[in-house]
């Protein structure tokens, strides 16, 4: 009997539950509301449901390997949400494993939403065929996930991966994580947003996209920025530089402390493709060691919306195919 795995992605508005085989192939795509105001007490129910939905679709339980979960936050290698998930009022010091086996008798594992991505990537995306991979994730902030050896490296309690919060600026701006010059200050969307409306409030820059966000601020977005830089606009243009810089330190370091053979670039942010590619390559040579970064190689994310739930699913493969 051919194993599969559950995996689940926990969203702040849903729950997106697989059946995923080992191949990667997916099936049974389920989606339940989160409903993450209620507490956490509930959203476990609500995770206990969706598993209850799946294993219905699949027959039951004798083919499953397990389950993965994918959530915002810190999971502990014995399921305790550790903090982290601002998003889910009360997830903290929820016991997400245990509940899972006493009612399914399966096997559990978790891993943070964004890091589980990389795993994805690794497996079936942009890090096929690769053992040693850096994923960064660049969204409202900047996530990442490192896989060592052909998997996914968690480090100890389950936080490893916190990539965006990588220091590429001395006494730079102020981050929510309590650190200053994290390179999620200026290469995440939020970052590449705040960098053009600081740059743009100087009344001296006049080009059309300083005019159209002073016209509303408010509706700037790091899309805008990038259809600008498209049409070579000074002011998008320069914001564009010292994102890319930015986030070139920070591959850079992680370059000369892992040597990985790939890294990979995801998240709403690369929508913009190859003009942030080609910059942070361009970059990244100022900050690496030559011989490590001729040895890497650098690409965009593939997997899309469902990289999270089949991350999940993977790491059931990774920690239970053959115990």
């Amino acid at each position: 009997m051919e194993k599969v795995a559950i995996g689940i992605d926990l969203g702040g508005t849903n729950l997106k539950g697989i059946i995923l085989t080992e191949k990667g192939e997916s099936k049974h795509v389920t989606r339940i509301p989160t409903e993450a105001e209620k507490g956490g007490a509930r959203v476990m129910e609500n995770i206990l449901t969706l598993i209850g939905m799946l294993v219905e679709k699949n027959g039951g339980t004798d083919s499953i390997l397990g389950v993965g979960i994918g959530t915002p936050g810190f999971i502990d290698q014995d399921g305790l949400m550790l903090g982290g998930a601002e998003n889910l009022p009360g997830w903290k010091g929820t016991q997400v494993f245990a509940p899972i086996m006493e009612k399914y008798g399966l096997k559990a594992t978790g891993g943070n939403d964004v890091t589980v991505t990389a795993l994805a990537e690794l497996r079936f995306g942009a890090g096929k065929g690769v053992k040693n991979m850096v994923c960064f994730a660049l969204g409202t902030g900047i996530g990442g996930g490192i896989a060592l050896g052909g998997k996914l490296y968690k480090g100890s309690h389950g936080m490893a991966g916190e990539l965006g919060h990588i220091v590429v600026e001395t006494n730079g701006l102020q981050c929510n994580c309590g650190q200053k010059g994290c390179v999620e200050r200026y290469a995440s969307a939020t970052g590449i947003v705040n960098l053009a409306k600081s740059l743009c409030t100087d009344p001296g820059v006049t080009t059309p996209f300083a005019e159209e966000l002073r016209k509303d601020p408010s509706q700037v977005t790091s899309k805008m920025v990038y259809d600008y830089v498209a049409k070579n606009d000074y002011a998008a243009v320069s914001v564009h530089k010292t994102a890319t810089d930015m986030l070139a330190r920070a591959v850079g370091i992680t370059l000369n402390s892992l040597a990985p053979d790939r890294v990979v670039l995801g998240g709403g942010v690369m929508m913009a493709g190859d003009v942030i590619l080609d910059a942070v390559k361009e970059n990244t040579k100022k900050y690496c060691w030559p011989a490590i970064y001729e040895r890497c190689d650098m690409t965009i994310a593939q997997m899309g919306e469902d990289a999270g739930v089949m991350g999940s699913a993977a790491m059931v493969f990774d920690e239970f195919a053959g115990k």
